[in-house]
C-alpha cells in the first residue's frame, strides 16, 4: 500500500483533492486521521496497546472500525497496522493507495516518511487572502486576518521544509489552477506519483467527510467552482486586506498572488493591540464552546 498525503494552510482545499483524486484506481479517501500524529508510534509496535490507544482517541472513533480483528494479528511494523486496518474500513475493496487529506500532514511529513516509508506528499498552496476568508468564521483556526496572515505563513514554511527534506516525493500545486482547470493539475499529481491506472467514470466521492465537517466542505462531491476563485475580493473589507498584507504581502508576492490597493488604510499600533485581544478573547473564551457545541 503506498500513501499519498496531502497537506497546506487549512482551508487551501486539501478535502476537495482528495476527492478528486478517488479516481485513483485501488484508491481510498479516509474521514479524518489527526490520530496518526496525536498518539505516540512506540516501538516496537504492541498491537493490543496501540489499538486500545486508538479506541479511546475521539478523532478514531469517527471512522467507525471495530479493531478487534486486528488485535489478533502480529504485526511487524504500523505500516502493515495501517494497511489491515484500512482494510477493516473498506473490507469490500482491495486497497492499493490510501488518500490522506489533514492539512497538518507536513507538519509531520518527516515522522510519517519513517512509518509510511512509501509514501507521496503534496502541498497545496491556495492565496492566504482568500483561505483567511473561508476560515475566520468557523470555530477553529484564526479570528483576526493578522493572526491568520502568520498561520498560513507557517504552513507554508511545512510545505517547504517537505520539499526540502523529500524532493522527489513531494509534489506542490495551486488551488486556483485546481479550480481553473482540474485536468492537467491531476494529471500532473498522477505524473508524478506514478500512477495510471484511474476510473474516470467514477463519481466524486464526498462519503468520507463526518457529518459536522459537510458544512464547511461545500464544494466537495461538486467538482471545483471557478467562481470561488477570487470571491475574497468582494467580501473582505479593505482593513482585512490591510491587516492580512501587513504580515504576508512580500511572502504573497513570492507566491505570485498580486497585492490589492487598500487606499492607505492603515495598521496602528492601537489597531494591532485590539486585533491581539480579539484573537485571544476568540481563542480561549467563544471558540472552545463552538467547537464542543458542533461536534455533538
Amino acid at each position: 500500500m503506498k500513501c499519498i498525503f496531502i497537506g497546506g494552510a487549512d482551508r487551501s482545499g486539501t478535502t476537495l483533492l482528495a476527492s478528486l483524486l478517488s479516481c485513483i484506481e485501488g484508491s481510498v479517501v479516509t474521514p479524518e486521521s489527526l490520530f496518526k500524529t496525536e498518539i505516540t508510534f512506540e516501538e516496537p509496535i504492541n498491537t493490543i496497546e496501540y489499538s486500545k490507544k486508538l479506541n479511546l482517541n475521539p478523532n478514531f472513533k469517527r471512522w467507525n472500525v471495530d479493531l478487534s480483528n486486528l488485535n489478533n494479528i502480529k504485526h511487524k511494523d504500523y505500516k502493515e497496522y495501517y494497511s489491515n486496518l484500512l482494510c477493516q474500513y473498506k473490507p469490500d475493496k482491495k486497497i492499493r493507495y490510501w488518500i490522506d487529506h489533514i492539512p497538518n500532514n507536513l507538519r509531520y511529513s518527516r515522522q510519517l516518511n519513517d512509518v509510511f516509508d512509501d509514501c507521496f506528499f503534496i502541498h497545496i498552496v491556495r492565496d492566504g487572502r482568500a483561505v483567511a476568508n473561508s476560515q475566520i468564521s468557523l470555530e477553529w483556526g484564526a479570528n483576526t486576518f493578522l493572526a491568520a496572515a502568520k498561520d498560513w505563513m507557517n504552513k507554508l514554511l511545512y510545505g517547504a521544509v517537505t520539499e526540502n527534506l523529500f524532493p522527489t516525493r513531494t509534489i506542490s500545486i495551486r488551488y486556483e489552477d485546481l479550480l481553473d482547470d482540474q485536468s492537467p493539475t491531476i494529471k500532473s499529481i498522477l505524473d508524478f506519483i506514478g500512477i495510471k491506472e484511474t476510473n474516470e467514470t467514477k463519481s466524486i466521492d464526498s462519503s468520507f467527510l463526518p457529518e459536522f465537517t459537510k458544512s464547511q466542505h461545500s464544494l466537495v462531491g461538486k467538482g471545483p467552482d471557478r467562481s470561488r476563485s477570487m470571491d475574497w475580493k468582494s467580501k473582505l473589507s479593505t482593513q482585512n486586506i490591510a491587516d492580512y498584507q501587513y504580515y504576508a504581502g512580500d511572502i504573497l508576492m513570492q507566491m505570485g498572488y498580486e497585492l490589492v490597493d487598500t487606499k492607505n488604510t492603515k495598521v496602528t499600533k492601537s489597531h494591532l493591540v485590539r486585533e491581539t485581544f480579539k484573537e485571544l478573547w476568540f481563542k480561549k473564551v467563544i471558540n472552545p464552546s463552538r467547537y464542543i457545541r458542533n461536534r455533538r
